[in-house]
């Protein structure tokens, strides 16, 4: 007999907060200004988000993968060269993901990796069999994939060679958000009042981390292969 051990997940919603100026002449004579103020920042919070989600500390933002304990780290090969990607290393990558989190699984990348992943392939004789398959490739898809699941270009991958330029993530059932209310905008006529400016604020509060606080050891298979949601490559440099 056993019994069942649980973590206890606590999330506590942080400000993200954005604040642009506009002279009074300026909202009058643009009249669309408004909306364009809003669209910019649903924009920037965005991006803002996914940074956190990839890189984030944990500390007033929410816990990235980079940074959580249940990230996994593949081993580079030996001798492989600094700054280079092989197909050993997301093979490797993909046999350390949880076979339940492939359907749901994505590549994140740095963009600087594409060129190497354009000509990677396994040697078969004097020729090979290509692994990855660009957007609208040999794959036929209007997405590039690994394996078969979708390769996503962000720039909060880290540059060529680093600790976190790839990712293999489920972020489906591997990581968790709290937000609450949406974002949130106000104007207030007051704050810059004697500048003659109106001030556009707007607010987020949310927070997330990953579900697993570790990685985790497989009933079979040995406790230096570990799995998890999520899967980086070590550092090539």
């Amino acid at each position: 007999a056993s019994k069942p051990t649980f973590r206890k997940i606590e999330l506590t919603l942080n400000k993200l907060i954005g604040l642009a100026y506009a002279t009074d002449e300026l909202l009058d004579d643009a009249g669309a200004l408004e909306g364009i103020l809003r669209t910019a920042f649903v924009s920037e919070f965005g991006f803002m988000i996914d940074d956190a989600v990839i890189n984030g500390l944990g500390v007033g933002q929410p816990l990235g993968i980079l940074n959580s304990g249940a990230l996994v780290t593949q081993s580079k090969e030996t001798g492989q060269a600094a700054d280079s990607i092989l197909a050993e290393n997301v093979i490797n990558m993909w046999s350390r993901l949880f076979a339940s989190s492939r359907p749901n699984a994505v590549w994140l990348i740095n963009q600087n990796l594409e060129p190497q992943l354009h000509t990677m392939s396994i040697a078969v004789g004097t020729g090979g069999i290509p692994i990855y398959m660009p957007a609208g490739g040999l794959s036929g898809l209007g997405y590039s994939t690994l394996f078969g699941r979708p390769v996503m270009a962000i720039e909060q991958c880290q540059s060529i060679g680093d600790l976190g330029d790839i990712y293999l993530a489920d972020f489906r059932n591997g990581y968790i958000i709290a937000e609450k209310g949406g974002l949130k905008s106000d104007m207030s006529i007051h704050v810059q009042f004697i500048y003659d400016e109106s001030v556009f604020r707007y607010v987020l509060r949310l927070d997330g981390q990953t579900i697993l606080s570790q990685e985790v050891t497989p009933y079979k298979g040995g406790s230096d292969y570990t799995q998890s949601h999520f899967i980086t490559l070590q550092a090539r440099s």
